[in-house]
């Protein structure tokens, strides 16, 4: 028989330990993610329950004793704080103030340091901005164009954040460790779940689009033109080959893609691209940001760039650069 393969925990539980000692547990299960921050003060004690799998956090953590965590590196998170007790001050463009009660949505590429005061403690999820985009275009059926933008602030005084505080409680409660760090399955899908929460009770532009009906099944022309878009990304196909491809006029074809994707050949064709161009430069492959811009179509790196930016918060380069 084959030896069974040990799985990396994914869950931490700290029980009060000093802030030095927190962080090294902390570095041995999830890699030193804070190595250019100063040291903690040394009476810090931190304690609480935190896990992390493929690109979602989340937490249920207090803190005894005020202290202040810089970030001197961008992270392309969004991080979403349910305060218990106490206060969480986090400064980046503006201030923006965590209390119980007031919930905060912070994207962390734009975090420079964050407090805590007053013994706080909090629920929080953090998820990868790609994570989200991904999702969110799954959950509509069409791709997304914009980037999410979550309201920074909101009154937790309602039945759907009770329901991400709760849902939180339970991927930290010790009866959920097991099923957690020895399945295969459960991980994936308590991230899935975790993500669609935020997504489902945090407000945010697409909110509105969200709880909308299902949109109406594409006819097999319009599915015919978005699987080859899709599995042809770095092919530049135009309008009127994607309609003699389908069979239909290139009228028929393009507003075909206004009512079933909700947005035309052209900015779809974009999004795909984009969205490859992504995964290339989050795997460190080899080649510059331009070589992977013209591999899939834009010979405008400029513009490329421009594009990525506004899809996913950070340029290609500061994203490459991360790694």
């Amino acid at each position: 028989m084959f030896p069974t393969p040990v799985r990396q925990q994914i869950i931490l539980r700290s029980d009060n330990l000093r802030s030095d000692d927190f962080g090294a547990l902390f570095s041995k299960l999830f890699g030193n993610r804070y190595a250019d921050n100063p040291p903690l003060p040394s009476n810090i004690i931190i304690g609480g329950v935190y896990g992390r799998h493929d690109g979602v956090s989340f937490r249920r953590m207090h803190y005894h004793g005020d202290f202040t965590v810089s970030f001197p590196d961008q992270q392309d998170e969004i991080t979403f704080v349910i305060p218990t007790a106490g206060k969480i001050v986090f400064n980046h463009a503006t201030e923006s103030v965590g209390v119980t009660q007031v919930g905060l949505a912070i994207d962390k590429a734009e975090i420079r340091s964050m407090r805590f005061f007053d013994d706080h403690a909090h629920h929080g999820i953090s998820v990868n901005r790609h994570q989200l985009t991904e999702r969110l275009s799954a959950l509509l059926g069409k791709p997304i164009l914009e980037r999410i933008v979550f309201e920074p602030s909101v009154n937790l005084d309602s039945a759907a954040f009770r329901g991400i505080k709760a849902l939180i409680d339970l991927a930290t409660g010790a009866e959920f460790d097991a099923l957690i760090n020895s399945g295969t399955l459960m991980p994936s899908r308590l991230r899935e779940m975790l993500i669609d929460a935020v997504l489902e009770a945090w407000p945010h532009n697409f909110t509105e689009a969200l709880r909308r009906p299902a949109p109406m099944v594409a006819p097999r022309h319009v599915k015919l033109a978005v699987e080859f878009i899709q599995a042809h990304p770095e092919q530049l196909v135009s309008g009127v080959d994607l309609a003699r491809l389908s069979n239909v006029s290139q009228r028929a074809l393009q507003e075909g893609f206004r009512r079933f994707v909700g947005t035309s050949i052209v900015a779809y064709q974009r999004q795909v691209r984009l969205e490859r161009a992504y995964e290339v430069l989050a795997r460190r492959e080899s080649g510059s940001v331009t070589e992977v811009a013209l591999r899939f179509g834009f010979s405008n790196v400029g513009r490329f760039c421009q594009y990525f930016q506004g899809a996913y918060g950070v340029s290609p380069a500061e994203f490459r650069a991360r790694g």
